[in-house]
């Protein structure tokens, strides 16, 4: 038996920031489930012209339910040694889940 939510379709997740370095990274994650901010991690490779022309890092991206940003934003305050190192995103997420 179907309901009327088996057909709504619901995509609330954000690119909330996203980071470079490892250390910055563990040190967000373990924050993030202190506070219990529900997240998912999106590694993006660098392109050909970045890995050319140096900084060819991974990029990570904090992806987070946008019920959670006011919760994430009171974390990344607190961790305001690591600030430099975030670039800040707040877009809508382009995950796509096909079935």
């Amino acid at each position: 038996m179907e309901n009327e939510y088996s057909k709504v379709k619901v995509n609330n997740e954000i690119d909330f920031c996203s980071v470079t370095e490892q250390k910055v990274k563990a040190t967000l994650e373990k924050a993030f489930m202190k506070a219990r901010v529900s997240y998912f991690l999106r590694w993006e490779k660098p392109g050909f012209w970045s890995k050319i022309f140096g900084g060819g890092k991974d990029r990570i991206v904090f992806c987070i339910n946008s019920a959670q940003l006011e919760t994430a934003d009171e974390v990344l305050k607190e961790l305001g040694d690591i600030e430099g190192n975030v670039k800040m995103l707040r877009t809508k997420s382009n995950n796509m889940i096909g079935f």
